[in-house]
């Protein structure tokens, strides 16, 4: 285990304000859990106006073994979707859409019911969509190598019904960003990397941020790890170099990051720094639904955005997960303190994936200077 960087000053305990709230060792001791319990390794960045601090524990390579450093780089997948959002608020704030403006209005040839899903339904998984990453002929490709687009896999679905009328109910869907991310270049004729720069990369400095358009994956990057459901005790495979396509997960989950970029980008998400308020405000309106992984105590989804309603409070983010890494991303309600956590692993045991909880919230009370309820 390893406290990388500390810039939050205190007594010996870490428990600097007399809050109750979790100390380091605390936290450090609830990373440690996640790894006896399974995890490769684990990164967690927390950040306050005190400061920050970088807390790992186990490795970010098995064989060779090898310390979690600073600047790995993981794959944070459907966090992309907030980074997303991010985008289409500011294009509603500047008037170029609205939350009830249609596929159709922007693109009629883009998907069928296009007149009837709105921008709303897809921010907040209300479109009735079908997901195209639970189509079966979707996994049989995947994993071949094979280039993919945007529209590809949206083919995938093309056919497939609408599991619900728009707007009637909540269930998560990779579909509505890939559609979001088309009607994003429509709009703006600019592709969706350049808007992504534009717009929320260059402004917060997130420089160790990028969308992956290919099978590179940059270094440094910590390795990535897969259990088999059917041999939960078994090691885990390492799956970082299985030839996935990032541009099958596009403006739905193909951003690469560290943990300290990603706190970054929801501190400055929820302190209203990327996103006007008004439209910060509609974010921030949720429905009973969690995202994949689910994060930590009771989940509400919002637009882009989930609620997390832990025993100290609530914060706000997205959780992500790509075969052989897992984020966390989440801010306190005004974005005073903020977390990323990494993990390199998916699919693991129950103890691990009940660790890995308890530590999102000890992580999450940190933060918000509360104790644990």
């Amino acid at each position: 285990m390893s406290l990388l960087a500390a810039g939050c000053g205190g007594d010996d305990d870490g428990d600097d304000d007399g809050s109750g709230a979790p100390s380091s060792e605390e936290v450090q001791t609830a990373l440690d859990d996640a790894v006896a319990a399974g995890v490769p390794g684990i990164a967690l960045e927390m950040q306050t106006a005190d400061g920050s601090e970088l807390l790992t524990s186990g490795n970010a390579s098995l064989d060779p073994e090898e310390a979690i450093e600073s600047d790995d780089l993981y794959r944070i997948a459907s966090v992309t979707k907030s980074f997303t959002a991010a985008i289409v608020m500011q294009l509603v704030a500047e008037g170029e859409l609205s939350l009830d403006t249609t596929v159709a209005e922007i693109d009629p040839k883009l998907i069928a019911h296009g007149d009837e899903i709105t921008v709303a339904d897809l921010l907040g998984h209300t479109s009735g969509l079908a997901d195209y990453v639970k189509d079966e002929q979707f996994a049989k490709e995947v994993g071949k190598g094979g280039e993919l687009t945007p529209e590809g896999v949206l083919g995938f679905v093309a056919e497939e019904p609408l599991e619900f009328a728009p707007g009637a109910q909540y269930s998560y869907s990779d579909t509505d960003n890939i559609v979001l991310g088309l009607m994003i270049e429509e709009v703006t004729g600019q592709s969706f990397e350049e808007e992504l720069n534009t717009r929320i990369l260059d402004p917060l400095d997130l420089t160790e941020t990028t969308l992956a358009t290919d099978f590179d994956f940059p270094e440094p990057h910590a390795q990535g790890y897969q259990y088999d459901p059917e041999s939960p005790s078994a090691a885990p495979e390492d799956v970082t170099d299985v030839p996935i396509d990032p541009n099958g997960a596009w403006a739905s989950g193909a951003l690469i990051s560290t943990p300290a970029n990603v706190a970054t980008f929801f501190g400055a998400l929820l302190a209203g720094d990327v996103v006007p308020e008004a439209q910060l405000e509609e974010m921030m309106q949720t429905v009973p639904g969690g995202g994949s992984p689910e994060g930590p105590g009771t989940n509400n989804a919002g637009l882009g955005i989930f609620d997390w309603e832990v025993s100290c409070g609530e914060i706000w983010g997205h959780t992500g997960s790509f075969p052989g890494y897992r984020t966390l991303g989440g801010a306190t309600p005004d974005g005073s303190g903020a977390i990323g956590m990494t993990a390199n692993a998916t699919g693991i045991p129950d103890e691990a994936e009940q660790a890995v909880l308890h530590a999102q919230e000890l992580a999450a009370c940190r933060v918000l200077g509360e104790p644990v309820g």
